[in-house]
This record gives structure tokens, C-alpha cells and sequence, in this order.
């Protein structure tokens, strides 16, 4: 054996070992302590209702941390299914799986999607040269009203930089909460973010707009509410660490009703890292009592409704391994009734997150479980990124399963059904490609999923972006 490979192969046992020691230090030394829960599922309790084609998309591959998206949400009635695509589609399918009509958003890709609380209308976000928000009659998809919410955010063509509504919300009362974001880069480099959050009635006539002269400087990419619409919170990720940012809290909670700062708090970054970096939280619990967050360098965080730290978690802290840090990337946190639930997606390395790691995170591509008071309760190893969550009530959750950038296994795609709290899967639906988005309808019976196709290392793709749903069997 040649220098060179001996040295490489110490290099991987060094790793192996490490991140062995890792996971006894991050999950304790007796690893039934954490009921670690498998991908076995016992299957054949839903049956395919539906599979659409979606178009055609650019094909990615492992060497890609974005991927190809799409956007699902089913209708407070459980009765339609209303789908976002990447090249600007929306179509709308009934609960039994028929296009009930379709049309394009407009010359972008759909970033968000809502319904009404009485289903009869249906929000959709775009990002393009306009950034438009529009509402539409959710049973012929007519469009009723039309406003250019993010255009205040500017544009650049040539650049390919357009603003994009990015997230929609509704409460109880029928308003709309909308994120609206725009990114760009300097000739030097430099990155720079605008984002606003806006609120309007049904009839799209604006009530507060946060800031209310200005645009954010920072990279918001989230905002979460509690079902009444009393509080609204959203997280900041910046990504430039030698400027000082106006907006540099990590997490914001906004009184609903006004648009007013209610609290904020700073998360300081943990070693290596300079920034701390929010993506796909904050989240409010239902009756607003609670605030769940989840940072990219995998720390867990529950908030009081006053902003006051409760507990923090960290569930895949980085370690540094031959000069290189390595950490399974957090992403999700939300409220389910009593109890916290948190995910992380693949390892990556702080040098360059582009390059494959030798060897997993023990925490990477997972959900976690804890109670309210912190107490560890579950953790499931999903095998692949965990692309999304969806729930309808704390009993049960779907996750949308893509790839692993280390095992490249395309076995584990698909959407797995977990009964909450344990987090035991209960069914595993299946797509070749990688899941990439994930809905359960209000009353449990139907679940769907965008697939996206996949270039494997071999050069041959797998997948197609389509849409799959299924139906649960005896539910109706």
C-alpha cells in the first residue's frame, strides 16, 4: 500500500472514530437511553390516489446542498390538494386525485402558497421581476385580486435577482401574513439582503408592514404564527461576517395585530461558527405559549410567549476533525401540542459545505422529540435529508425523505408516516427520486409528495418531478 492511501485510510478510521465518540458525548454513553427509532415501517395501510407530472426541471445531483423544490397545501376542508411548482405552475387536484384546473402564476416560480380559513381562496407567492402576491378563486382559479407586494424590494435582471414572496400565513380572522425577501451579490462579493413582512385583510388592502420605512438587511427566510394571529415570529440568518448588520437579532416575535416588536433575542454563535443561521424557524406553538427555533449548527431552542430561554439543546454539535469541523445541519423546529420537535439534514463541513464528508454526523437526518420541559423523549434516523415536515394534528406527522449526500442510498426516499410522540414510523411511501415537499390533509386521510429527479454519480437519473398522493385506506 502506497503512502499516500495508508495515510488516507487513518485519516477515515480517525474520523469513524471521532464522530463515534461524538455520538456518545452528544446522545450519551448508553445509546438505548435515546430510543433511537429506525426507518421500518409496516406499509400497506395507504393506497397511490394520484401521480402528475410536473414538468420539466433542471436535474441535480449529490454535489448540490439546494434542491428542486415544490409546494403542497391541502384545503382546510381536506377536500383539494393545491400544488406550487418550480417553473411557475399552480394546480389544483380534488381529494380524489382529478385536476380541477391549473394555470401559470406568472413569469416566475411559486414560493408560497395558502388557503383561506374558509377554503375559498387560494394565495399564491411568486419570485419574479414583479414579486407578486395573488389571490385566487380557489374553485375555477380565477384571479381576484392582484398586489406587487416585494416589488419595493428592487430587482436586477441582468443579475437574475428578483424578489419573491417566499412564505404566506392566514389566521383565524381571515388576514394574511406575507415574507417577502430579495438577494443579491456585490461586484466584490458582498452579500445583501432586503426583506419586509406585510400584513393584509382578505381584500389584500395592507394593515402594518414590518419594518414599516425600511427593508430588512437581513437573509429571512421563515416566519411562523400561533392559530388566533396574536404573535408572529421570525428568524434571521446573515451570512457575511466581517459587516454589522442593522437587523442582528437572531429571532424576532412581532405583537400580530400592529406589526410592533413584542421581543427579540441574540443567539450567540457557537464554535466555529461566527454567525447563527435560522432557516427553517422559528415556529409558535398553537396557543402562542411557546417558541421553538432551531439554528444551523444544530442547537435547539424553546422560548416563553415573553421571550424569556427555556431550555436549549444541542443535538449535533460540530467537531473539529483534522482541522476540518463537521455537523449535521438543523433546520426545522415546531410545536405539537406538548412537545418539541426538531430535525437536522446532512453532514456538511464548515470549509467548503459543497465537498462530501468521509463520514456521517451521528445527529445528522433526524427528528427529535422533547417535552415542553426539555425532557428528551425520542429521536428517529431518517437515512436521508429531511426536506420537510407537515402535520395536521400532534398525533401524527409526515416527513418528506431526499437524498444522503454520504451513503448516496436512494433507497430511503419517500414520504415516512411517524405516530407522535414516540416518533415510530408507521408507513414508508416510497418514490425513486428524492422527496422534496410533503402535505397531510386536516382530517388525516390523504398525503401527498413532490419528487424530484436525481443524477446519480454514474451519470444516469432516477425520479421525475411529479406529483404522488395517497390515500389512507379505510378512512373514507
Amino acid at each position: 500500500m502506497k503512502a499516500n492511501d495508508l495515510w488516507r485510510w487513518l485519516v477515515v478510521l480517525a474520523l469513524t472514530a471521532s464522530l463515534a465518540a461524538l455520538g456518545c458525548y452528544v446522545f450519551g454513553a448508553d445509546s438505548a437511553a435515546w430510543r433511537t427509532a429506525g426507518r421500518e415501517a409496516d406499509g400497506g395501510s395507504y393506497r397511490q390516489v394520484a401521480q402528475l407530472s410536473l414538468g420539466q426541471v433542471e436535474v441535480k445531483n449529490y454535489q448540490r446542498m439546494g434542491f428542486t423544490r415544490g409546494i403542497l397545501r391541502f384545503s382546510p376542508d381536506s377536500g383539494r390538494l393545491a400544488v406550487g411548482t418550480e417553473n411557475g405552475q399552480v394546480i389544483m387536484l380534488s381529494g380524489e386525485g382529478e385536476v380541477l384546473w391549473r394555470r401559470p402564476a406568472g413569469l416566475g416560480k411559486v414560493t408560497a402558497l395558502e388557503f383561506s380559513p374558509d377554503g375559498a381562496c387560494l394565495y399564491v407567492g411568486e419570485t419574479s421581476a414583479a414579486g407578486s402576491l395573488y389571490c385566487l378563486d380557489a374553485a375555477s382559479g380565477r384571479e381576484r385580486w392582484r398586489s406587487d407586494l416585494a416589488a419595493g424590494l428592487g430587482v436586477d435582471l441582468r443579475r437574475k435577482s428578483h424578489p419573491g414572496v417566499i412564505r404566506l400565513l392566514t389566521d383565524q380572522s381571515g388576514r394574511i401574513f406575507a415574507l417577502t425577501q430579495r438577494y443579491d451579490r456585490t461586484a466584490s462579493g458582498e452579500s445583501v439582503y432586503r426583506g419586509q413582512i406585510f400584513c393584509l385583510d382578505s381584500a389584500g388592502t395592507e394593515l402594518w408592514r414590518f419594518p414599516a420605512a425600511e427593508a430588512m438587511d437581513a437573509w429571512v427566510n421563515w416566519m411562523g404564527a400561533d392559530t388566533h394571529g396574536r404573535r408572529l415570529v421570525f428568524g434571521t440568518a446573515n451570512f457575511d461576517t466581517d459587516r454589522r448588520y442593522r437587523y442582528d437579532k437572531n429571532v424576532y416575535c412581532l405583537d400580530a395585530g400592529s406589526g410592533a416588536e413584542a421581543w427579540s433575542a441574540v443567539l450567540e454563535p457557537t464554535p466555529p461558527f461566527q454567525r447563527t443561521i435560522l432557516r427553517g424557524s422559528p415556529n409558535l406553538a398553537a396557543d402562542g405559549q411557546h417558541v421553538a427555533a432551531m439554528a444551523s449548527d444544530g442547537r435547539a431552542f424553546l422560548y416563553d410567549a415573553r421571550g424569556r430561554e427555556l431550555w436549549r439543546r444541542h443535538l449535533s454539535a460540530p467537531k473539529k476533525l483534522d482541522e476540518i469541523y463537521l455537523n449535521a445541519v438543523g433546520r426545522d423546529a415546531y410545536m405539537l401540542g406538548d412537545y418539541a420537535v426538531f430535525t437536522t439534514i446532512n453532514t456538511y463541513n464548515n470549509a467548503n459545505w459543497q465537498l462530501p464528508t468521509p463520514v456521517e454526523h451521528p445527529g445528522s437526518n433526524s427528528v427529535f422529540v422533547f417535552s415542553a420541559a426539555g425532557e428528551f423523549v425520542a429521536k428517529w434516523r431518517a437515512g436521508g435529508g429531511i426536506e420537510e415536515i407537515a402535520f395536521a394534528t400532534p398525533r401524527r406527522i409526515a416527513v418528506a425523505v431526499g437524498r444522503n449526500t454520504k451513503t448516496k442510498d436512494a433507497g430511503v426516499h419517500g414520504i415516512y408516516v411517524l405516530d407522535m410522540p414516540n416518533a415510530a414510523a408507521v408507513e414508508k411511501l416510497a418514490t425513486a427520486g428524492p422527496c422534496a415537499a410533503v402535505a397531510i390533509s386536516p382530517d388525516e386521510r390523504l398525503v401527498a409528495g413532490i419528487e424530484a429527479p436525481l443524477q446519480l454519480d454514474d451519470g444516469s437519473i432516477i425520479g421525475g418531478y411529479r406529483l404522488w398522493m395517497w390515500e389512507k385506506a379505510g378512512s373514507r
